[in-house]
C-alpha cells in the first residue's frame, strides 16, 4: 500500500512540473543577480537543465537512491558554464537550493493532501541526500573549472607581459590582447614592479609567498582594474594612473609593501615607472621601473619612483662603463676586505672618524689610517668631495650589476 501511495504521489508532482519549473526560474531571475544578468539564449539552457533537475529529484525519490554519476552529469557540465560565463559559486549553488526548496514545498503540500504522514518523513529524508549530493557534484565541477580558467587567465597575462616586453607583438595585437585581458587602450598606465629582496625562503616557499603577494596585490591602487602577474621573482601590476599622479602612487604602494613584508616576513623592494598614455608603450614603462626597482633594492625606504633616481639611471642606461668605473675603483680593494668595510661605512656614516670607529669597533686612528690605504690603492681620497662622488658612485655601480664584493668580516 505504501508503495502505491507513493507511487500516486509523485505520479501528481510529476504532472506539476511545468508550472514547477517556470516559478524556479522566475525565482533565479528575481533572486541571483547573476540570473537576472543572463541574456535569453543561456536562460533557455539553464531552464533545460532545471527540468532535468526534476527530474531527476523525480526518479530518485521513487527509487529511494542518490543519483547516479550519469544523472549528475548535465548539472556538472552547466556549473562548468556557469564558472566560464562569470556567475559565482554562491550564486550557482543557490539556484540549486532555491529550486530544491520550491520542489519540497510543492512535495510535501500533495503529501499533506493524501495524509501519508510516515511516508513525508521518508521523503525528506531521502530530498536531504539528494540536496547534498547534487551541491557536492556540481560545487566540484565549478572549482575544477574555475581552477583552469584561472590558470588560462594566467598563463595569459603572462604571455601578454613577455610579448610586450620582447617586442614579438605588433601594435594591433597588442591592443586587442590587451582589450582582452581587460585594460581599457585608451587608459595611461604605469608599470609598477615588487620584489622580495634577499629573503631566505626557497623552493614550494618561495612560491607560496609569491602567490600570497599576488593575492595581496588586488587592494593596489585600482587593483581591479590591473593586470598583475608573478614573472619570474618579480610582481608585475599594469596600473590605471594619470599623469603627475607618481606621487600619490608612491606613497599607496609604499604602505603596501610595508605591510606585505610584515605579513611575508621578507624585506620587499618596488620600482615604478613613469605614467605612459598609450599601451604599446608599457615596454619602455617596465624598463623604466626595472631601473627604479634597482635603485629601491639599495636604498633604505625600499620603495623607489623613475626619475627621481637620476644616478641608478646613468649608471644602468650605460653598464659596461659602469663595470669600468667598478673594475677600476674597487679591484685594488678586493683583496682587503677589512678596507671595503671602512669605506663603506664612513661613505654612510661620517664623516666623524670616532662615529665611525664606534660602529665598526675599531680605533679613530685605525679608520684614518684605512682610509689612507683606500686613497692609495684606488687613487681616490675618501676624505676629498672630488673623492668621496667617485668612490661612492662606484659602490653603488657594484650594488646595482650585482659585483659588490661578499660582505667582508673585520680582522
Amino acid at each position: 500500500m505504501v508503495a502505491d501511495a507513493k507511487l500516486a504521489i509523485m505520479d501528481e508532482f510529476d504532472r506539476g512540473a511545468g508550472p514547477l519549473v517556470a516559478r524556479m526560474m522566475e525565482g533565479f531571475r528575481a533572486s541571483i543577480p547573476a540570473y537576472g544578468a543572463l541574456p535569453e539564449e543561456t536562460l533557455r539552457q539553464v531552464r533545460e537543465v532545471v527540468s532535468e533537475n526534476l527530474a531527476c529529484f523525480s526518479r530518485c525519490l521513487r527509487r529511494g537512491s542518490d543519483p547516479t554519476p550519469e544523472e549528475l552529469a548535465p548539472f556538472r557540465d552547466s556549473a562548468s558554464r556557469r564558472a566560464r560565463e562569470g556567475v559565482s559559486l554562491a550564486g550557482v549553488l543557490e539556484a540549486y537550493r532555491m529550486g530544491s526548496r520550491v520542489a519540497w514545498r510543492e512535495l510535501r503540500e500533495i503529501v499533506e493532501a493524501h495524509g501519508e504522514f510516515a511516508l513525508g518523513l521518508e521523503f525528506a529524508t531521502r530530498v536531504m541526500s539528494y540536496i547534498d549530493s547534487v551541491s557536492e557534484s556540481v560545487a566540484e565541477a565549478y572549482i575544477s573549472e574555475f581552477e583552469e580558467l584561472a590558470s588560462d587567465r594566467e598563463a595569459a597575462r603572462r604571455d601578454f607581459i613577455d610579448g610586450l616586453l620582447d617586442g614579438s607583438l605588433a601594435d594591433a595585437e597588442l591592443l586587442a590582447r590587451a582589450e582582452a585581458l581587460g585594460l581599457d587602450v585608451a587608459s595611461p598606465y604605469v608599470v609598477c614592479l615588487i620584489c622580495m629582496v634577499e629573503g631566505s625562503a626557497e623552493g614550494a616557499e618561495l612560491r607560496a609567498k609569491q602567490r600570497t603577494l599576488r593575492a595581496m596585490a588586488a587592494s593596489l591602487p585600482h587593483g581591479h582594474r590591473s593586470l598583475i602577474v608573478n614573472r619570474g621573482h618579480e610582481l608585475v601590476a599594469v596600473v590605471p594612473s594619470r599623469q603627475g599622479a607618481e606621487d600619490e602612487l608612491s606613497e599607496r604602494l609604499g604602505r603596501f609593501v610595508s605591510r606585505a613584508a610584515e605579513v611575508l616576513g621578507e624585506r620587499l623592494a618596488a620600482g615604478i615607472g613613469r605614467v605612459h598614455d598609450d599601451v604599446t608603450e608599457l615596454a619602455s614603462g617596465y624598463r623604466e621601473a626595472t631601473v627604479a626597482l634597482a635603485a629601491a633594492k639599495g636604498g633604505e625606504a625600499g620603495i623607489a619612483v623613475y626619475g627621481q633616481v637620476l644616478m641608478e639611471e646613468l649608471l644602468l642606461r650605460e653598464p659596461a662603463i659602469a663595470r669600468r668605473m667598478v673594475q677600476a675603483t674597487l679591484q685594488p680593494l678586493q683583496a682587503h676586505p677589512y678596507l671595503l668595510e671602512t669605506l663603506e661605512t664612513y661613505l654612510r656614516h661620517g664623516p666623524s672618524l670616532p662615529d665611525v670607529a664606534e660602529r665598526l669597533h675599531v680605533h679613530a686612528n685605525t679608520v684614518a689610517y684605512r682610509l689612507g690605504r683606500v686613497r692609495d690603492l684606488t687613487g681616490r681620497d675618501p676624505r676629498t668631495p672630488n673623492g668621496i662622488a667617485h668612490l661612492a658612485l662606484a659602490l653603488r655601480a657594484a650594488e646595482l650589476l650585482g659585483g659588490l664584493p661578499e660582505q667582508p668580516t673585520r680582522p
